[in-house]
C-alpha cells in the first residue's frame, strides 16, 4: 500500500511540476509601446473620419482619404451576394455620397470599437486597421423618410488600408485608401439584440 502512495505521490509531484514548468512562460507585458504609426492612424481615424461623418463637414472627413487609388466597397449586408455590391473607385463618388447623407440627416451618430485592431503591413508605408462600427442618422423633426421612418441604423465590420504619402503640402501622413465595409444584414442585427 504504501508503494502505491509513493506512486501517487509522485504523480501528483510530476503533474504540478508539469504544470508550474507550462504556465510559467513569459508574463504578458503590459503597456508595450506601439508603434509610431499606430497614433496617427487613430487620430486620422477618430479626428477626421469619425468626427467629419457625425458633424457633417465633408471637408473635414474627406481629409481621412487619399484621392489617388481610392476604393470603397461594401457588401450591403449581403456577403455571399456580389451582385448589390456598392463600390466606389473613385474619391469623388465617396465626397458624393457623404454630401447626400448629409444633406438628408440633422443628426449622425457613429460609435467605432477601440481600440482598432492595426497590423502594419509594410512598415511605415501601409497599415490594415479593422474596426466594429455602429452608425445612427436622424432626419429632422418633423419630416421622415420613405415609409415613415425618422432614421437608419446600420452596424458591422469595417477594414480600411491606410498608406503614409506626402500632402499636398508637403507633409507625410498617413489617410485612407481602401475601405471594405461587412456591413451586418437587418436580419443579423435583429438576431444580435433579440428585436
Amino acid at each position: 500500500m504504501s508503494g502505491t502512495i509513493v506512486r501517487v505521490s509522485l504523480a501528483f509531484a510530476l503533474i504540478g511540476l508539469i504544470v508550474t514548468i507550462v504556465g510559467c512562460g513569459e508574463p504578458p507585458k503590459v503597456n508595450q509601446p506601439q508603434p509610431k504609426e499606430y497614433a496617427a492612424i487613430v487620430n486620422v481615424l477618430k479626428n477626421r473620419w469619425q468626427k467629419g461623418y457625425m458633424s457633417e463637414d465633408v471637408d473635414l472627413y474627406m481629409s481621412s482619404y487619399w484621392k489617388d487609388g481610392f476604393l470603397y466597397r461594401s457588401d450591403m449586408g449581403t456577403e455571399d451576394d456580389p451582385t448589390d455590391d456598392v463600390i466606389f473607385n473613385d474619391y469623388r463618388q465617396e465626397r458624393e455620397s457623404a454630401i447626400r447623407v448629409f444633406a438628408k440627416f440633422q443628426d449622425i451618430e457613429i460609435e467605432l470599437s477601440e481600440p482598432p485592431e492595426i497590423t502594419i503591413l509594410e512598415p511605415g508605408k501601409k497599415a490594415q486597421v479593422k474596426n466594429h462600427y455602429k452608425i445612427q442618422g436622424y432626419v429632422a423633426d418633423g419630416t421622415t423618410l420613405e415609409g415613415g421612418f425618422t432614421g437608419f441604423y446600420a452596424e458591422g465590420d469595417n477594414t480600411f488600408i491606410f498608406e503614409y504619402r506626402q500632402a499636398e503640402n508637403g507633409k507625410w501622413e498617413w489617410r485612407i485608401t481602401e475601405w471594405y465595409d461587412a456591413a451586418w444584414s437587418p436580419e443579423k442585427i435583429e438576431a444580435t439584440y433579440g428585436l
